[in-house]
């Protein structure tokens, strides 16, 4: 059974090949005439030399080194470890190496079969690898980094503007322009943080409700952060001064050489001790050092990332207690409480917080849309925002109260995905790791609770959608 040749046709073909499967956007019909011309002489010359040789596979032979030095000269040339800086002594060689090629081959006594089949696998493999690379990018291509900011209890425009009195649609617009998809109104499903986040990154609805210990152990082993890394990311997480950042799957911990204590129940023991007031002035100034350290190291993430990370900064601004100013200058909480939580009777002092959090959360999207144009970037608030309203307020008949304490900022920007139809917090992930890691999770409906007299968990979802907030 004689050999079946094609080598030195898929020879001549592979640098067109290479060039279509780069540009096949860009490609004209004249181009593929070219590329078929170049074949047809490679086959042509082919035809000739049998008919001089009287022998197939010689001629393939000849016709196959002749098509690679003719074509793949340059890439010799760049190859060479000692640089050959005039191409007549190369090309001299290459003659030279030609010439005796032809000659071993044509008063060879050999049959060539073994080399001919060699030949033939060899470049079929070159082909099908190149169009692999290039015609299934997925397979190859660099995974994004992806950056989740949350900024705790950033609520949306609407709630700004009518409750706030302030518009906050230039900062919409900025994310807009970096290529931010914002749904009209975005609801948290829970209104406590801890639950939320263990909606978010298990991308799933626990029905729970308060700060438990089995929500921590859910969060410390959360979906999210496993699975970006078993598909080899570093995951960087930021402190975000909150008892239940003892996460799992992390490489690195940013902004926690700082003496703040997360520990809830100390908090309690100390609050009325001797030391109240000095532990008051501590955990401010911490806080503080905290929330700068963060946004400064996202600010340089984008520029030291090595392979794909993935980072989850969860900011404690604009939640009270309300120690920035819009500029970022310090300020004492007018009413502060060692566990932080008070002062939301303080609508200036919350919008102060936003708006500083709004400035730097500015600069570092700009910095990392300017230096990692590729990344995914989600940028939400956890829930809305407590503040304005009656501390033992937004019970399950507290629907105004339920309307502001769910609206929340959801931004993301996902450059590769078209389709945002269903996104919400519960199915961020979701989207990424079906678009990116080909996975198959289908898509949750949006949910929303909140507890009843008795402290059971009701499903509002319908209500909230179709109140109207004055």
């Amino acid at each position: 059974m004689r050999n079946f040749i094609i080598f030195p046709f898929l020879l001549a073909f592979f640098p067109s090949w290479i060039l279509i499967l780069k540009n096949y956007d860009e490609i004209i019909f004249q181009d593929i005439l070219i590329s078929l011309t170049i074949v047809a002489i490679s086959v042509i010359v082919w035809i000739i030399i049998t008919k001089i040789i009287k022998n197939k596979n010689k001629a393939a032979l000849i016709t196959g080194v002749g098509v690679a030095f003719f074509f793949y000269f340059g890439y010799l040339q760049d190859a060479l470890f000692y640089p050959l800086n005039k191409t007549s002594v190369l090309m001299i060689i290459s003659i030279m190496i030609f010439i005796t090629s032809i000659i071993y081959f044509v008063k060879s006594r050999k049959s060539f079969e073994s080399a001919i089949k060699i030949a033939n696998v060899i470049t079929i493999t070159l082909i099908l690898v190149v169009a692999l690379q290039f015609v299934i990018p997925d397979a190859y291509a660099e995974k994004p980094n992806v950056y989740h900011i949350i900024l705790d209890e950033y609520t949306d425009n609407e709630i700004l503007l009518k409750k706030f009195g302030y518009d906050n649609e230039k900062f919409l617009e900025f994310l807009n322009k970096n290529g931010f998809y914002m749904p009209n109104k975005t609801f948290s499903t829970f209104g406590s943080t801890p639950d939320e986040l263990n909606l978010i990154l298990n991308m799933d609805y626990p029905i729970r409700s308060g700060w438990v210990s089995d929500a921590y152990q859910d969060l410390k082993t959360n979906k999210v952060m496993s699975t970006f890394s078993d598909q080899n990311y570093s995951v960087i997480e930021t402190n975000s001064a909150m008892r239940w950042k003892d996460f799992s799957d992390v490489n690195a911990h940013l902004c926690y050489n700082t003496n703040f204590i997360n520990s809830e129940f100390l908090d309690q023991v100390l609050r009325k001790s001797i030391i109240k007031y000095f532990m008051e002035q501590h955990q401010t100034e911490t806080r503080r050092d905290i929330v700068r350290c963060t946004f400064n190291e996202l600010n340089e993430i984008a520029l030291q990332s090595n392979g794909p990370t993935y980072v989850f900064a969860h900011l404690y601004v604009p939640h009270p207690p309300f120690i920035f100013g819009p500029n970022g200058e310090n300020v004492t909480p007018d009413h502060s409480e060692i566990s932080g939580l008070q002062s939301w009777e303080n609508p200036q002092g919350y919008l102060n917080q936003l708006i500083y959090a709004t400035n730097e959360i500015s600069m570092v999207i700009t910095n990392i849309v300017e230096n990692d144009p590729g990344a995914i970037i989600i940028l939400q608030g956890d829930t809305g925002t407590l503040t304005g309203l009656d501390p033992n307020c937004c019970t399950i008949n507290d629907v105004s109260d339920l309307y502001q304490t769910h609206s929340i900022l959801y931004a993301v920007r996902m450059p590769t995905v078209n389709n945002f139809e269903d996104a919400i917090p519960a199915n961020t992930y979701r989207i990424i790791f079906n678009n990116h890691f080909d996975m198959n999770y289908e898509y949750l409906e949006h949910r929303i609770y909140a507890a009843d007299e008795d402290n059971v968990l009701k499903d509002i979802t319908k209500t909230l959608h179709e109140y109207r907030f004055d």
